[in-house]
């Protein structure tokens, strides 16, 4: 009786100190309490050349000091699975603008910049901004790459905002899934579901053994006491076919031993 008790005490003294480690992590380790690096804005996209745009963000991030790396993906307006992506390293999240070359001059395309947070066992979560198009043109004023970069405010941008593109299968990006996200998302979350899980059913099947055992021991207990009961009906019995004859018995047995003889 005393087995149950305690050992739920050890599944709540687990859960507990699951929950007060995620407490004591740092508060961007653990996406669920709202820690993640986003956008308050659209980046802004300025033509270098016909064939390049510099694409910012400076002021647009928020809580840089969650995200690892910045990378910026790019795809023409009517090819939205045909994106491309920034390489590595590209941009640590002090940088605030990036060059994007070798464009088909004249063709929109669509901006979007992505704050990276690495997470553990090698995956990573993409939390991107809301996306820009922009098209080259004779008629725009070009920039030199290296000018000042303006401040956006939240409210500018060169076209309303759409909603962000998911990658198609195959590159880098399009490699997470709907459940993939989650899990990193809520990794954290998933680590103490599954050990409490673990815990319970390691508790369930413990119980079951206890019990087993249990029945077991009383039933060898009550075993003796059965073939001794047993024992003792045999033996009366047999005291009982061997009991002395009485007297009468006896004069009924001559009696018929002389008739026999005569």
């Amino acid at each position: 009786q005393g087995t149950m008790p305690s050992t739920f005490t050890t599944v709540f003294q687990a859960f507990f100190l699951l929950t007060l480690l995620s407490l004591t992590e740092s508060s961007c380790t653990w996406s669920w309490f709202g820690q993640n690096p986003s956008w308050k804005g659209l980046p802004v996209v300025e033509q270098v050349s016909l064939f390049s745009v510099r694409v910012s963000w400076a002021g647009l991030l928020v809580k840089p000091e969650c995200a690892d790396k910045i990378r910026v993906k790019y795809w023409k307006s009517l090819s939205p699975n045909d994106w491309k992506m920034s390489k590595d390293p590209c941009c640590t999240v002090d940088t605030t603008s990036y060059l994007v070359d070798n464009l088909d001059k004249y063709m929109e395309y669509t901006y979007q910049v992505i704050a990276v947070e690495i997470k553990t066992l090698r995956s990573s979560d993409y939390n991107r901004s809301p996306a820009t198009r922009f098209k080259t043109s004779r008629d725009i004023k070009s920039i030199s790459a290296d000018s000042s970069i303006p401040e956006p405010s939240p409210s500018s941008s060169t076209s309303p905002p759409l909603q962000a593109r998911l990658g198609p299968q195959g590159g880098e990006e399009g490699k997470d899934g709907p459940s993939q996200n989650f899990i990193e998302k809520h990794f954290m979350l998933v680590i103490i579901g599954s050990v409490v899980g673990g815990i319970i059913i390691l508790v369930l099947v413990i119980s079951m053994i206890v019990s087993l055992r249990i029945r077991r021991k009383k039933s060898e207990d009550t075993t003796p006491l059965t073939q001794l009961s047993q024992s003792q009906s045999q033996h009366t019995k047999k005291a009982d076919d061997t009991a002395p004859l009485s007297q009468v018995e006896k004069k009924a047995l001559s009696l018929i031993l002389r008739t026999n003889q005569d």
